[in-house]
């Protein structure tokens, strides 16, 4: 009798404790208002900072921890972006030579400076990659690569998310 007693009192202070991950957590600093700064592309491939701003934006207003602000002066942080690398490179080959999967992989730089000019995050790295498939035509091929491309800068703008929250 005494264990079950025991075991019901843990199970009630236990289940009091339980709560899903990342509900509690808060961004790092305690930012409620967060500006996202422009993205610096520092490659040559073209628009990949307009797609990842916009991500960001979008999964940061998924967030109900945090609101995006359109200007700086109503924003307890900043977000500063710098995409560093993209690479399309072959991982294997056909049996004639000819490259049949490729990687996608787009490297950045994270900052996070508070309001008063504190940096709470300075220049982390994050990376983000996808393989795809070489297809038959250069076209279809082409293709591929710009639909996976912009699948990373998704995930990149998810995993950015993910590195701001503590706790999470």
């Amino acid at each position: 009798m005494k264990r079950f007693v025991l075991l019901a009192v843990l199970l009630f202070v236990y289940g009091c404790a339980y709560s899903f991950v990342g509900q509690n957590s808060s961004m790092m600093g305690g930012i409620k208002r967060l500006y996202i700064d422009n993205v610096v592309n520092l490659t040559t491939q073209p628009n990949l900072q307009i797609y990842l701003k916009g991500d960001l934006i979008n999964t940061m207003n998924l967030d109900s921890r945090v609101s995006v602000v359109e200007s700086k002066d109503g924003a307890d942080g900043i977000l500063r972006v710098s995409i560093l690398h993209y690479v399309i490179e072959p991982i294997s080959y056909d049996e004639s030579g000819l490259s049949s999967r490729y990687r996608c992989t787009i490297d950045a730089k994270v900052s996070l400076i508070s309001k008063n000019g504190e940096e709470l995050l300075n220049n982390r790295e994050v990376s983000s990659y996808r393989d795809f498939n070489a297809s038959g035509s250069v076209d279809a091929t082409e293709k591929a690569r710009r639909e996976v491309s912009k699948e990373v800068i998704k995930d990149l703008a998810d995993k950015i998310k993910d590195l701001l929250f503590v706790g999470f």
